[in-house]
């Protein structure tokens, strides 16, 4: 084994060391992309973005630092590459926490549109009013959901002042409700997905292959508009049972 080691230039441990960073850059963008910012959401809620830096800067110092450091047979070599390794994954391990600080966790049809509410959007005070699931944040990826307006004048005037600072009835859990009592209004606000060409000029192919996309006939495939943030996304549902189908980076308005 010595012998192998001493064969090792620095130029082949620090390629050694990237390959295995590629590795597990690849392990961590599987996880985040599947389980907390599916479909659209990991480029919209700047995941990609915030992915993109974070491995960057962990696949560039970490093999550079092996390189630089390596030398066949010199003393504490061994402790050397050690703490390299642990602040790598470490830099890699507060970047996934903030992503998971900040992922999506339920998509919520309010009125006539979807919300995307965040992991650190949602009022935590909330949570301990909310019934069960909505008493606590999912953990593996978002939920589908509806919310109902208060009938209570005192909530209504709070949550109406809420809203001018931005913070609306979606972030309140309190108001979440199972999907399956707002189906029908999603079905009744859904639109023919056909009135997407109009808003995604250059994007006929990729419409036209939609209903095929969600096993859908022409005329079942509906849209909703979503509000994620800094953009909007399309939210692809059935016209006749309102049921979720997906989510998509098309524009689902013209602006």
């Amino acid at each position: 084994m010595a012998a192998i080691t001493k064969n090792i230039t620095r130029w082949h441990a620090g390629a050694i060391h990237l390959a295995l960073s590629v590795l597990i850059a690849a392990l961590a963008f599987a996880g985040i992309f599947w389980l907390w910012y599916p479909d659209a959401l990991f480029a919209a809620a700047g995941g990609l973005k915030l992915f993109v830096l974070i491995a960057g800067v962990d696949l560039s110092i970490g093999p550079l630092l092996t390189t630089i450091v390596y030398v066949p047979g010199k003393k504490g070599l061994k402790l050397d590459l050690t703490i390299i390794a642990l602040l790598q994954l470490v830099a890699l391990g507060y970047g996934a926490g903030i992503l998971y600080v900040s992922r999506p966790v339920w998509i919520i049809f309010v009125k006539d549109r979807f919300e995307l509410v965040r992991a650190n959007e949602v009022i935590p005070a909330g949570l301990g009013k909310a019934k069960p699931p909505f008493d606590e944040l999912p953990r593996s990826g978002p939920r589908v959901a509806g919310a109902e307006l208060p009938t209570d004048p005192n909530q209504q005037y709070n949550l109406a002042f809420s809203a001018l600072g931005g913070r609306d009835v979606q972030d309140y859990p309190q108001y979440l409700v199972p999907y399956a009592r707002v189906r029908k209004e999603v079905a009744a606000h859904a639109k023919p997905y056909e009135d997407l060409r109009r808003f995604n000029p250059g994007a006929e192919a990729r419409i036209t292959a939609l209903p095929g996309k969600w096993n859908r006939a022409p005329a079942e495939l509906g849209f909703v508009p979503m509000r994620a943030g800094r953009v909007d996304l399309t939210v692809f549902v059935d016209r006749r049972t309102g049921d979720y189908l997906g989510t998509s980076s098309l524009r689902p308005w013209e602006y």
